[in-house]
């Protein structure tokens, strides 16, 4: 996505979600990530984003600036279908009319299939509420015990 596209769509969230710990920091250091070990959560975190060519997102609220570790833990690609499952996750798991409005698109569209959204709501309402979640004191732990300890399965066939 070009950074225009994403500045458009990150305004428009901080426009029409209510912000979420927007002073809450966190910072993806991608050069610390990538020194972490293979199977981390720090380092697949630094894969994902290299593998796609993603910068880590800096601005908008917790959620925004948290959403490709998101990717992450859910397992969802960056693909349009896996990003709109990650949308539905993302409303079980938080207010943000964005994510429903998405969602209601990309199933008029075609885009995605009803029973993969219902996957993502479903999985955003058992895991534990992310928004409580430290990211950053979990960075070197195995992406496997992140998940366990957050009750997330992956969204992943």
């Amino acid at each position: 996505m070009a950074d225009g596209q994403l500045g458009v769509i990150l305004k428009m969230a901080q426009t029409i979600n209510p912000q979420i710990e927007s002073d809450r920091h966190f910072e993806i250091d991608l050069a610390k990530l990538r020194q972490l070990p293979a199977g981390t959560l720090g380092c697949e975190v630094a894969r994902f984003l290299d593998e796609q060519g993603f910068e880590p997102i800096a601005s908008g609220d917790w959620i925004q600036r948290n959403h490709d570790v998101w990717h992450v833990l859910t397992g969802l690609s960056a693909s349009t279908e896996d990003e709109l499952v990650l949308q539905a996750f993302t409303r079980a798991q938080v207010f943000r009319p964005s994510c429903a409005i998405l969602v209601l698109v990309g199933l008029i569209s075609g885009k995605c299939a009803i029973g993969q959204i219902i996957k993502g709501l479903k999985h955003g309402k058992l895991a534990t509420q992310l928004i409580n979640w430290d990211v950053a004191s979990d960075w070197e732990t195995p992406l496997s015990e992140v998940r366990e300890k957050l009750g997330i399965l992956p969204l992943i066939d």
